[in-house]
């Protein structure tokens, strides 16, 4: 008679491991799956992002096509191509078709995707709600065909199941093009894939990203540097983020065959110093076997480690965007709505969260034609990647939003974002993001982090304070300006006339009241056939002083390709930053000097595309043209530099302007007579 199995036993044999596909299968939320619009967006993300990475370790100049077609009312084919260095035949399924499969989990360096879940995520997804194979073709430069491959993943064993593969040939001399069948709902709007892609790239201004959406409609946005980031260097950790417990694996699993060998090259920020001191701390011998550290002997060595003083981690591993590249990806981006101010970008020294380094970097632009009763245009980043949701639960928000903007000169209700025609665009960089789950959507509230963001964002805010009672002030001076330029013609004319003699020259009226250099911007006008566009550019010193002045324009780069032309010609001409000086002789008190401006044919520039900066004067004396931007990095010659000091000092006897004599002319003509 068998015997009768407990309640324990019963209980026992339901129980069976299951797989990390399984586990995603029934909470797709955790990946950012939870709805059809967000899991579509989730998709198009995922594979854009694998795109990026690959390019970028392939030292490409990513080219990346995005494609979303409509099958029915809720199923959409997502398509994403690359021009990648490929991936290898044996490697397809296991990339796309295995959850936790990667290269870059273990890699201590800033990567968009480390986890190994997002495509395969993506994968299962797609799978899921539609029962469609994902479609796979990638071709590497080595091999004279493509490999196509049609893939499900099996959740059962987290494997992939190949329904189709054969070769093929592909236009592309190497590349990735996948094809996922899902369920989904496609709106425009904050959350959508075309905000995601505008986002991409403004802080990728290497890549040249193109969305086909399903209207039909294609935008393009082009790359605007050829520069590719730098690489980021993969670092061993640093003490100060390890944990008791990974101290103890790391010393049984390293190479490594003396400790002293170990602290020095398996961990970062020890020098020969301070492994010295770790050693004496903890009391364990420099040529000590690393495996045979065990126990209480891990916990001393933990315990030096962290009372040591250390160095930093080293910021080789990550890949900041750069101020420079800010200000141009978002000029690129959001250029059509002709901003009126961007600030200077600003990025932090690199900083320390649990043994990970990170930086943050951060952009602001000002006016125009954004939106000024509404809050602003938040834009976060985490690893050049945009975060669309969840943005009540960011650590980036928060601090945002914990900032006093009335300070700034923005309205603000306590505790919520300010009101006002602005952008701030916010990027933290890190080997490790906190983020607040797998779906990546979030940056978790730390202290380092949130220090970090609220230190530079406030530094960008100081930028807009100055910017805006500086334009104050040049609002006042320039309606200043106008109607001294209207009345006192009228007035002289008006004066001449009963006097009966000529109008004087006022120019030197205006210089006595004014005290500016004043910049006016003309272009856009129509050209015959054989030659394009003109524009010019006219500088007038009604200061008091010899001015010796630098002038610097920055414009689209389609106006200074071939058959830009100018009189004088250039000092400099950057093509490939859309920047071209001018240098000036002395500019004599009530002298005027004008820039003729000549744009290739087929090229229309308005005055408003016309960036205009003047070094050389302090900017309280500038009118209709801004001081030189510090981001620029121009190291301007000594002479201007001297010139404009000499210049802002009082001014000597010989340099004082004559008082205007208004009865000179009358002396050197007769008056009319009433019969004349």
């Amino acid at each position: 008679m068998p015997t009768k199995r407990t309640l324990a036993e019963e209980l026992a044999s339901r129980q069976r491991a299951i797989s990390v596909a399984e586990f995603f299968e029934r909470n797709r939320q955790i990946l950012g799956f939870d709805n059809p619009q967000r899991s579509l967006l989730t998709t198009v993300k995922e594979a854009t992002d694998n795109a990026l990475d690959a390019c970028e370790e392939a030292r490409t100049l990513p080219d990346i096509l995005v494609e979303i077609h409509r099958l029915a009312e809720d199923r959409f084919l997502v398509a994403v191509e690359d021009n990648g260095p490929g991936i290898l035949r044996r490697e397809v399924p296991n990339v796309f078709g295995r959850l936790l499969y990667g290269s870059r989990f273990h890699a201590n360096r800033q990567a968009r995707g480390q986890q190994g879940i997002g495509i395969s995520a993506a994968v299962l997804y797609a799978g899921l709600t539609t029962a469609t194979p994902t479609h796979v073709l990638s071709k590497v430069e080595e091999n004279p065909a493509a490999y196509e491959v049609d893939i499900l993943l099996d959740t059962a064993k987290n494997q992939p199941r190949i329904l189709r593969e054969d070769a093929r040939a592909w236009d592309r001399p190497h590349g990735t093009r996948v094809e996922l069948t899902l369920k989904g709902r496609y709106q425009k709007g904050r959350q959508s894939p075309y905000e995601y892609l505008r986002g991409t790239a403004i802080v990728n201004p290497h890549a040249r990203l193109t969305l086909l959406e399903p209207d039909g409609t294609r935008t393009t946005w082009e790359r605007v540097s050829a520069e590719l980031p730098p690489l980021p260097r993969e670092i061993p950790p640093h003490p100060h983020g390890l944990e008791l417990g990974e101290l103890d694996q790391r010393l049984h699993q390293t190479r490594s065959t003396t400790l002293g060998q170990f602290l020095a090259e398996d961990l970062s920020g020890l020098s020969r110093r301070a492994v010295t001191e770790v050693l004496d701390k903890s009391g364990v011998g420099p040529r000590t076997a690393p495996g045979s550290v065990n126990g209480e002997a891990v916990e001393r060595l933990l315990a030096a480690l962290k009372a040591v003083t250390l160095a930093p981690p080293s910021s080789d591993c990550l890949s900041p965007i750069g101020p420079l590249l800010i200000k141009r990806g978002l000029k690129n981006v959001l250029g059509t709505l002709r901003p009126e101010f961007y600030a200077p970008p600003v990025t932090r020294s690199p900083r320390v969260h649990a043994g990970c380094p990170f930086i943050v970097e951060v952009g602001l632009v000002y006016g125009g034609d954004l939106p000024s009763d509404q809050p602003i245009q938040l834009l976060r980043f985490a690893n050049r990647v945009p975060l669309l949701f969840q943005q009540g639960a960011c650590a980036i928000t928060s601090t945002v939003s914990g900032i006093d903007w009335r300070r700034y000169g923005l309205e603000q209700k306590s505790g919520a974002l300010p009101v006002g025609p602005m952008v701030l665009l916010v990027h933290v960089a890190s080997t490790k993001i906190p983020y607040t789950s797998e779906a990546k959507e979030a940056v978790a509230e730390t202290d380092e982090i949130a220090k970090e963001i609220g230190l530079a964002v406030q530094a960008a805010a100081r930028s807009l304070k100055v910017h805006l009672s500086r334009s104050v002030r040049r609002s006042f001076a320039e309606e200043k300006f106008r109607i001294i330029q209207r009345i006192l013609p009228r007035i002289a004319e008006k004066a001449s006339a009963m006097a009966r003699g000529p109008v004087p020259d006022l120019t030197r009226v205006i210089t006595r009241i004014m005290d500016v250099v004043s910049v006016e911007t003309q272009g856009g006008g129509a050209a015959p056939d054989e030659a394009g566009p003109k524009g010019s550019l006219t500088l007038v010193n009604y200061t008091d002083r010899k001015r010796r002045l630098e002038v610097f324009l920055e414009l689209p780069l389609e106006a200074l390709g071939e058959g830009f032309r100018s009189s004088p010609e250039p000092l400099e001409l950057q093509r490939e930053l859309g920047r071209v000086s001018f240098p000036l002789a002395e500019l004599a008190p009530n002298e005027r000097l004008e820039i003729a401006l000549e744009w290739p044919r087929g090229v229309r520039i308005d005055p408003d595309d016309i960036d205009v900066y003047v070094a050389g004067i302090d900017e309280a004396h500038l009118l209709g043209a801004d001081p030189l931007p510090g981001d620029w990095e121009v190291r301007l010659p000594a002479a201007l530099v001297e010139a404009a000091e000499a210049a802002e000092s009082p001014a000597t006897p010989g340099e004082e302007l004559e008082e205007v004599d208004y009865d000179a002319a009358e002396r050197k003509e007769p008056v009319a007579s009433d019969e004349d």
